[in-house]
């Protein structure tokens, strides 16, 4: 195979495979657009198959990603655009080290056997792989294409995120030069399967609901400020206004629970006593707790470097109504870059390293509020499954996840995080109620339905039940052990390669 067509059927297949991802409708034609990636993968050149794999995976990345750069309007631009395409170029190294074990074990046998047939495992360990460290950015998980139905994300509560994306690898591979043409109807046959089986385990629930009695009415306060407007100091009070007015539109004694989003008060809660004193005499008044995002810092004077300035710094929501001062709970994962350097606790040179993020730190723990058995989670560490997973051995009966997503405006980004906030969900057998600022916010039951959610960049607020029945999932229960071994196989598989290369060619 030549150069040029290898690229462009690479091209092809990765750049399908970027609108297969929600709010794009393309999600089940994942099961086969990186057959022709696999067709030039098992027929082209080394070198061919690499160039090729790395193109159509930056593409791949560029077009899902792209908007990062928005956050340039309230960052410098060039310093934006340069992370933007590093991110890119970093993200693409995944595929092309895939690409690179496939070809290299392509032409090996045991016998009948092959040991490409184990490269869908490989896939799934290596997207469990990126999901770990300091830099780790589950984002673009092949499973997740399936998050525009109901029915095919039912398919995680068995498999999960990443099983599913093995089942995605192991679907187009049967389509690459198939021996045996009975492999060219499994794209089909598993589409009909991942379907039906939802179908039926959402059918089953739906005759049994009438059974579930206990839930929670909860409040989410959608105000949609603009980021732009966030943290200037000339327009806090504007932007606390703007927030309060749509707050007192909440009926008082009709709800449990009032969420606001992260960082709601976008300033340090030291220096907001009044605002305290309001959110604490409302929900006592009203017996409604509420659970608001503000920023949060601990004065140590060990701290010394230029950017912390002596004291550490926390992304943290606040429970008001059950006692004073209120129970703060810290965002344990923070965003890498954004909230936190990756390996500053390694290279401690990296805290004087400015790149206009901010400097937090990480809570330690999570935690169980009441009213209802909820565990609060702060924007990005919702989309980690053993988070989830972790909250509901804790007892959580629902996650109660505040975020921010104004950085992104009405791009994609906000779909995919929602997207993915849900897919764990489903995992893990728990509901969610979800509070943005800019939107999504939602009712998330614990088989992902949608009870109810706002638009983007709506000035709302939806009030509904959140059932506290959380949901027998086999994932739940196994999901740890699955991604270690995983984890641990394609480690494996990868010093077998690295090491008994010569022995490959």
């Amino acid at each position: 195979m030549n150069t040029k067509k290898a690229i462009l059927l690479s091209l092809a297949s990765w750049g399908l495979m970027a609108f297969s991802f929600p709010p794009f409708p393309l999600g089940p034609g994942a099961l086969v657009f990186l057959a022709p990636w696999f067709y030039v993968l098992k027929t082209a050149n080394k070198k061919t198959a690499l160039l090729s794999s790395y193109l159509g995976a930056f593409l791949f990345n560029a077009v899902s990603i792209y908007w990062l750069y928005h956050v340039g309007d309230v960052a410098p631009p060039a310093l934006i655009f340069s992370g933007l395409f590093l991110a890119v170029t970093y993200l693409s190294l995944f595929p092309l080290l895939c690409a690179w074990i496939f070809v290299k074990i392509k032409e090996v046998r045991f016998g009948k056997f092959s040991p490409t047939c184990l490269f869908p495992f490989f896939w799934a360990g290596i997207e469990v792989l990126r999901a770990k460290g300091d830099m780790s950015f589950p984002w673009l998980s092949l499973g997740l294409v399936f998050g525009n139905s109901l029915e095919f994300i039912q398919s995680f509560a068995l498999f999960g995120v990443f099983g599913v994306s093995a089942i995605i690898i192991a679907s187009n591979m049967c389509l690459a030069t198939p021996k045996k043409k009975i492999r060219l109807f499994v794209p089909f046959i598993l589409a009909i399967i991942l379907y039906v089986g939802g179908h039926n385990v959402i059918t089953h629930e739906e005759n049994i609901s009438d059974t579930i009695e206990d839930a929670l009415t909860v409040a989410i306060v959608q105000p949609s400020v603009p980021q732009t407007k966030k943290w200037s100091r000339e327009y806090y009070d504007s932007i606390m206004e703007q927030t309060w007015n749509l707050f007192k539109t909440i009926e008082p004694d009709t709800v449990a629970l009032i969420l606001f989003a992260e960082t709601a008060i976008p300033d340090f809660i030291d220096l907001r006593f009044q605002e305290q004193k309001f959110l604490e005499n409302y929900a006592v008044k009203n017996k409604a707790a509420i659970v608001i995002g503000v920023l949060s810092r601990t004065w140590d004077n060990k701290k010394e470097n230029k950017r912390n300035k002596k004291y550490s710094i926390y992304n943290s929501a606040f429970l008001f109504g059950y006692g004073y001062p209120p129970p703060e709970y810290r965002k344990i994962h923070l965003v890498p870059f954004s909230e936190k350097m990756p390996f500053d606790n390694i290279f401690p040179v990296i805290n004087y390293v400015d790149l206009g993020g901010g400097n937090f730190s990480p809570g330690d723990s999570l935690y169980i509020w009441q009213p209802g058995n909820f565990s609060p989670l702060i924007c990005y560490e919702a989309i980690y499954g053993s988070i989830l997973r972790e909250a509901k051995r804790k007892g959580a009966k629902f996650i109660a996840n505040i975020t921010n997503d104004g950085w992104f405006y009405k791009s994609i980004a906000p779909y995919q995080h929602f997207n993915l906030v849900r897919a764990h969900a489903v995992e893990n057998g728990i509901g969610v109620v979800r509070a943005a600022n800019t939107g999504i916010s939602a009712f998330i039951a614990a088989n992902g339905k949608i009870i109810e959610k706002t638009e983007l960049f709506e000035q709302k607020i939806i009030v509904n039940s959140i059932p506290l029945e959380t949901r027998s999932t086999p994932y739940y229960f196994i999901g740890d052990y699955i991604e270690q071994i995983l984890f641990i196989f394609s480690l494996t598989m990868m010093v077998v390669v690295i090491f008994f290369r010569k022995y490959l060619k």
